[in-house]
């Protein structure tokens, strides 16, 4: 604005030389113009605001990293007569990050017509993205003044990490560990009265209270029934963010490995569950992981999670929400992405 404020006055001062060096009525009415131009400009842009309708439009609630995301600010002109020219400023917080992306996009709305105005941006980490629709400008016909609309609507976008199966080892303490749970292995017999896993023919080494006699009489021969194994969480993945360790890049690194861990572990039928201190509502808070659906739903969970300003708060919350029950494993995930399984560091986690 100010290089084209600068053009106009330079244009006036030569209108006033002339005016003084000419006795023109030209240059006269020219110079009059010149000097009501800012009245008019003002009246004109006053009038301009109150006939533009504007709006975040679509705006998607899920992106996925690296991936192009799309959002739209929507106009309308409810001028009959008139243009508008507009300059439209966003900007993208990130979480955790300090810088901010900054776009704008110019355009002419003509009388009557709505429009939409699309933003494109690609986030290199996972998190949490903040769009925010900052102001529009409007100008005058001439384009030399223009008036700002300060608007700071905001909508909010989980950006997703990658999904990569990686190299892990699951030893025999885990595949046999047996936890209590609700659910049963459809592939592997156990020895939880509560669940039958089959029921087949009698074998001289069964023990006798476990005949189904009922079935045996109906069938003529003796039949066995073999217990579930029961399914429970039997390695807990726990999510560790101090806020003073925490950053962009670390909470996408934390995603990402723990997310990559998560559905490793459930290539290899491992049922386990993700966990962290919630310090804003103090508690933890705890997912059980046995399907794709609920790898989804926990990182949905953690992209608006808060990072923890109190350790031992954290130590404490984690003693109480976890006494009396015991994992195979225990797999620490920090701010860096790096595992620590049973209090020792892992590069490729063995559980």
């Amino acid at each position: 604005m100010l290089k084209r404020v600068t053009v106009y006055l330079s244009v006036v001062v030569i209108s006033i030389y002339l005016f003084f060096t000419y006795d023109d009525s030209i240059m006269t009415c020219i110079l009059l113009l010149e000097l009501v131009y800012p009245v008019l400009s003002f009246l004109y842009l006053l009038r301009m605001r109150r006939l533009l309708d504007f709006n975040i439009g679509y705006v998607p609630n899920m992106g996925e990293k690296d991936k192009k995301i799309r959002a739209e600010i929507i106009l309308k002109n409810r001028s009959k007569i008139s243009n508008i020219r507009y300059l439209i400023r966003i900007h993208i917080n990130k979480q955790f990050f300090q810088r901010s992306i900054r776009k704008k996009s110019a355009g002419i709305l003509e009388p009557g017509k709505s429009e939409k105005a699309w933003f494109v941006f690609i986030s290199k980490y996972s998190g949490n993205l903040e769009f925010v629709l900052d102001s529009i400008e409007i100008y005058d016909l001439l384009g030399i003044f223009y008036s700002k609309i300060l608007i700071n609507q905001k909508k909010n976008i989980g950006i997703m990490p990658s999904f990569n199966l990686m190299p892990l080892e699951i030893t025999r303490r885990t595949r046999e560990f047996v936890a209590d749970a609700e659910e049963f292995s459809g592939e592997k017999s156990g020895d939880d009265p509560s669940e039958i896993y089959q029921v087949r023919e009698y074998r001289p080494q069964d023990h006798i209270h476990a005949i189904h006699w009922k079935l045996s009489a109906k069938e003529d021969k003796l039949m066995v029934k073999e217990q579930g194994f029961p399914m429970g969480c039997v390695v807990l993945i726990w999510l560790h963010f101090p806020q003073k360790a925490i950053g962009g890049k670390g909470i996408s690194e934390l995603l990402e490995q723990t997310a990559s861990l998560s559905m490793t572990l459930l290539e290899e039928r491992c049922i386990h569950m993700i966990a962290w201190f919630d310090e804003k509502n103090l508690r933890v808070v705890k997912w059980r992981v046995n399907s794709e659906q609920a790898v989804y739903e926990w990182v949905w969970g953690l992209l608006t999670a808060e990072p923890f300003k109190n350790q031992e708060l954290e130590s404490v919350y984690y003693d109480e929400a976890f006494k009396g029950v015991y994992f195979s494993s225990t797999v620490v995930v920090d701010v860096t992405g790096n595992f620590t399984v049973n209090g020792e560091k892992q590069e490729i986690p063995r559980l």
